[in-house]
């Protein structure tokens, strides 16, 4: 009986509930059918009956078939499922390699052995098997994701299966070539400016300006055509240019050779000229990418000149020379214009704020009395923001002796008295229509108002002689008037305030006084980066009663601070040039102190740059730089994290040592050497 009902002794499809449950009604419902025929009639119940009983016999046939069949195609497809996860094991392109628990290889598919020749691979280590194959896998041992490594010169999508000892590795080269042959036919856009065209041409025959001009547009042509770039004139001094982005790799590999080699070719004639490139690429939209190639090439230009910015829309950007002391460019036909522009902007200002950088020097608070100055010839009141805990001796010293001018007017902002203000106080006098002006700074990491400048967003004018950094403000200001020509930004601001009446509030000595210091500190009293307009300022200041003995007594320093400058500078060593000082890191330096070693350092004979790494008295460590002009201590400085001039610049990095700063300028130094 047990044997009887055992459910593998059923009929196939019994063995299917499914089925079994569809044939059991059918059953049941055929059972009655036949007794409700019989209570009926019973001949015609037997009629039913015999109907009945050949239509469960077919059904059950049916049913044995439909059942066979799909048992039939089942184990077929099982069979044939498994068949092909064994033949695509062999024969797929991915190479496979089993480990077993001892790192050892158990079994490679024939894909896999194709790359290995006929060698025996059985139980090697996989350093055993290839030394280079081993070190990828490994570096990429715990990693979850695909990689893609070079092996054999061919390039490999890599996926480790570490919990099962499994590494799979299947061979890209082909599609990483079609995807490399798409980014070198990126295309990239260009313009190019000759710098100082205007100013070497001055004076010179038609003839000689078409040498000049053919010269330099040949040079162009030749240097394009190596590196099968389009270029094309479009005026006397500017040039439009195109191509591919492996072109633009060549380019940046030869360094831009061509900017040397003109500026050396026409220096050589007396005739320096010098070229100003800005590229963009990294955007299919060629209306952007013109725009963004003019951002480049102001941005090149308000570095000085002299170099190629290379920058895509969302990159860092790449500067290539800039490595020469630009030459004075700007006329005095746009420092009026100027003038006339800022005078218009405060005329229509309800006041006016001005700031200068953190730890500001006399040519940061300088500058910002001439702007000061400035604003009351137009009965605008101004105010000059200064942080009074955060700045050096000299500063305090002077804004002593500002304290004690006489109040001429009451009004807050329209006497100097009144007007030196904190940034809390500056924020609390801001209105709709208020002003910002920034002097001697065009970056808002190191802005002595950053939170005046984020709340008045673009209502910004900048006026600055530093070479423009990278990050520099979040919104485009109102007005710039950057020049890196000028010996200072007291400069700059005294030709301004050349053009203003000052009948109704002249300059007073004390003012004259500060933007004269401001010179003198930037110019190292007039040995670096002084043209004659340096001199015309520095005469205006002086008949406008500026004193060089008060200068002299900010200056003065406490016994400890020169103890402090002089043992930094003994701890300088000299190599390649370079004087590089690293002060303890236990010990903190003013910046004051820092600067003026890195001054002095440059008086030594053999000495081309110099670099003063010291701990900041806010715990991160900075680097003074200075040069004497013929090396790019800006470029260092900015691969640092920094900015500032060709021959003057800093940065301030956190959570280092000193010493560890010193090796990082070690790194930036060989690396720009090599370049």
């Amino acid at each position: 009986m047990k044997r009887f009902f055992n459910f593998k002794n059923l009929p196939i499809f019994f063995q299917n509930t499914k089925l079994g449950t569809v044939a059991l009604l059918l059953l049941v419902a055929s059972v009655m059918s036949v007794v409700f025929a019989v209570a009926i009639n019973w001949i015609f119940g037997l009629i039913w009956l015999v109907v009945v009983v050949i239509g469960l016999v077919f059904s059950g046939q049916a049913f044995k078939e439909v059942s066979e069949n799909a048992q039939e195609y089942l184990s077929g497809l099982g069979y044939r499922i498994a068949r092909s996860e064994q033949e695509a094991l062999i024969r797929m392109p991915i190479g496979i390699i089993l480990l077993n628990q001892d790192q050892k290889i158990d079994w490679i598919n024939p894909y896999m052995q194709s790359y290995l020749d006929k060698r025996d691979v059985l139980g090697l280590e996989l350093s055993e098997l290839d030394g280079t194959l081993a070190q990828e896998i490994n570096s990429y041992a715990d990693s979850s994701d695909t990689n893609t490594i070079t092996w054999q010169e061919r390039q490999f999508s890599l996926f480790v299966q570490q919990n099962l000892r499994v590494i799979y590795l299947m061979d890209i080269s082909e599609y990483a070539a079609i995807a490399k042959q798409y980014e070198d036919h990126q295309l990239f856009s260009g313009l190019v400016s000759v710098d100082n065209y205007e100013e070497v041409t001055e004076g010179m025959s038609e003839s000689e300006t078409s040498t000049l001009r053919t010269f330099v547009t040949r040079s162009l042509s030749d240097w394009a055509a190596d590196h099968q770039i389009y270029i094309r004139r479009l005026n006397t001094v500017h040039y439009v240019m195109f191509g591919y982005q492996s072109a633009l790799e060549e380019a940046e590999a030869d360094k831009f050779s061509v900017l040397k080699a003109i500026r050396e070719a026409t220096a050589q004639q007396n005739l320096p000229v010098t070229l100003s490139i800005g590229i963009a690429y990294g955007t299919p939209d060629i209306n952007q990418l013109a725009k963004l190639a003019q951002t480049n090439l102001d941005l090149a230009l308000g570095r000085g000149g002299d170099q190629v910015v290379v920058k895509a829309e969302d990159s860092a950007a790449r500067f290539y020379g800039g490595a020469t002391n630009p030459m004075e460019k700007r006329t005095r036909v746009r420092a009026r214009m100027v003038s006339q522009t800022i005078s218009e902007l405060i005329e229509q200002a309800d006041n006016i704020m001005i700031a200068g950088h953190v730890m500001p020097d006399l040519d940061s608070v300088g500058a910002g009395l001439g702007v000061w100055r400035l604003a009351q010839t137009k009965n605008k009141p101004a105010f000059l923001v200064i942080d009074e805990k955060q700045v050096y001796s000299d500063i305090k010293l002077l804004l002593a002796e500002l304290r004690k001018s006489p109040a001429d007017f009451v009004a807050p902002g329209s006497n100097i008295n009144d007007s030196i203000i904190d940034e809390t106080r500056a924020l609390k006098l801001v209105r709709d229509n208020t002003l910002l002006v920034l002097v001697d700074h065009a970056n808002t990491n190191i802005s002595g108002a950053s939170q005046l400048l984020a709340r008045l967003g673009n209502r910004v004018v900048v006026i600055d002689h530093h070479r423009l950094a990278e990050q520099g403000l979040k919104d485009k200001p109102l007005m710039s008037y950057i020049e890196p020509y000028a010996s200072s930004t007291s400069e700059l601001v005294v030709e301004l305030l050349q053009y203003q009446d000052q009948s109704n509030a002249p300059i007073t000595k004390i003012e004259a006084t500060a933007m004269l210091g401001g010179i003198q500190i930037d110019t190292k009293n007039f040995t670096l980066r002084t043209g004659s307009r340096t001199f015309d300022a520095a005469s205006y200041l002086r008949a406008n009663g500026a004193d060089s003995n008060l200068i002299q007594s900010f200056m003065k320093e406490k016994f400890t601070d020169f103890k402090a400058r002089t043992h930094l500078i003994n701890l300088a060593e000299i190599q390649d040039g370079n004087a590089i000082v690293t002060g303890e890191n236990q010990n903190n330096y003013s910046g004051l102190i820092t600067a003026q070693a890195a001054d002095e350092l440059l008086q030594i004979s053999g000495v081309d740059a110099s670099f003063v790494i010291t701990k900041r008295q806010d715990g991160r460590v900075g680097i003074s730089a200075r040069s004497t002009g013929d090396r790019n201590v800006q470029r260092v400085m900015e691969a640092l994290g920094g900015g500032g001039h060709l021959s003057n610049a800093a940065t301030q990095i956190a959570d280092v040592t000193t010493d560890e700063v010193k090796e990082q300028l070690l790194d930036v130094l060989a690396e720009q050497k090599e370049g």
